[in-house]
């Protein structure tokens, strides 16, 4: 799965501007995560159809970059998400990013940013969703 990044400068209503911009272009949002650095606000978007969505945000001015990332099911459980980094980390699996965008009773679904894309795609191959 595809992530979009912005790289904006941070004001009240930013985020409302882009889920909104993004709604009325029928682009579906899985997750997003946001942090703001002094006046600079990075917001991270898995969206989908990912193409569309990389345009409509560049053409609208919003600085915007893109990475992809790797959708894993881990069974719930307590320290599946430190299970997982310890075998991303013993197999020298650099993690940009994790995001859980969907759970259940029994799983999760978590998307997973990292340097070594295939890399990661091997080690995790038994998990892939």
């Amino acid at each position: 799965m595809k992530a979009l990044t912005l790289i904006q400068e941070n004001h009240p209503g930013l985020l409302a501007e882009v889920t909104t911009l993004l709604e009325k272009n029928g682009i579906r949002l899985f997750d997003f995560s946001g942090q703001v650095f002094g006046d600079t606000a990075v917001i991270s978007l898995t969206v989908e159809p990912y193409k569309q969505a990389f345009r409509l945000l560049s053409d609208s001015r919003y600085r915007v970059v893109a990475s992809d990332h790797l959708l894993v099911r881990l069974e719930k459980h307590s320290g599946a998400l430190a299970e997982l980094s310890r075998r991303l980390a013993q197999a020298n699996v650099d993690v940009r990013g994790m995001h859980i965008i969907n759970r259940d009773a029994k799983a999760g679904i978590v998307a997973l940013e990292t340097v070594n894309f295939e890399l990661a795609q091997t080690v995790l191959s038994d998990i892939l969703v």
